[in-house]
């Protein structure tokens, strides 16, 4: 009788446990990607995550298909979309270009300083292409695992200053979590920066994050 208790007080524990996390955690499903759930650790006071990650994942999939014109959209206006290869942005030595310089990436061959290699403090100069290919788009972030909105999922030895950087802005982690068999070191996100302009959420910046030693 009190094995059989103990048993029924467990299941209920374990029901209730499950019913907090699901509580505790919203899912977003892409309606337009076979419907891949993806977590959503927070929400905001002026917009919704939902919200947020669809507008972040329009963005994912412009870049993705090399659609500048359509990136080039999203960018502010006034500022400009900073690019840092790490999660600690510097403004004085990332690239920062404005919309209608976002619209000639295509065909834009120039080499440009994008910042400090974090192994070794040599410079990151590279064209457009190939920085895209390793410090933007090295993993395909339209189908990323987890979402973080305003939640920075994985952090490495970088300082973390989006908040600093651009305070009062929003932001979306879009993270590949990790490999049990490289002890999770092979962890990356796309970080997108979002400010409020003339009533949009416009595109401020877009960070790379992985692990540094």
């Amino acid at each position: 009788m009190k094995k059989g208790l103990t048993l029924l007080l467990c299941a209920l524990g374990g029901a209730l446990v499950g019913i907090l996390l699901f509580v505790f955690i919203t899912r977003v499903i892409r309606t337009d990607n076979n419907n891949i759930p993806s977590v959503t650790l927070t929400e905001t006071d002026s917009v919704s995550s939902g919200e947020l990650a669809d507008l972040a994942f329009q963005i994912a999939d412009a870049i993705k298909a090399n659609d500048f014109e359509k990136l080039a959209e999203h960018v502010h206006p006034e500022y400009g979309v900073v690019f840092s290869p790490y999660a600690t942005v510097n403004l004085s030595s990332n690239q920062c270009f404005t919309s209608d310089e976002v619209k000639e990436f295509g065909s834009n061959s120039e080499q440009y300083v994008w910042g400090l290699t974090s192994d070794g403090g040599q410079l990151i100069q590279m064209g457009i292409s190939d920085y895209f290919s390793r410090y933007v788009f090295n993993y395909d972030y339209t189908v990323a695992p987890l979402i973080g909105v305003n939640y920075i999922i994985r952090s490495g030895n970088s300082i973390e200053n989006v908040g600093d950087t651009f305070p009062g802005a929003q932001f979306v982690d879009l993270c590949y979590p990790g490999t049990s068999g490289s002890e999770n070191q092979d962890w990356s996100t796309l970080r997108l920066v979002f400010e409020e302009y003339g009533g949009r959420f416009m595109l401020s910046a877009i960070i790379h994050s992985e692990y540094t030693i």
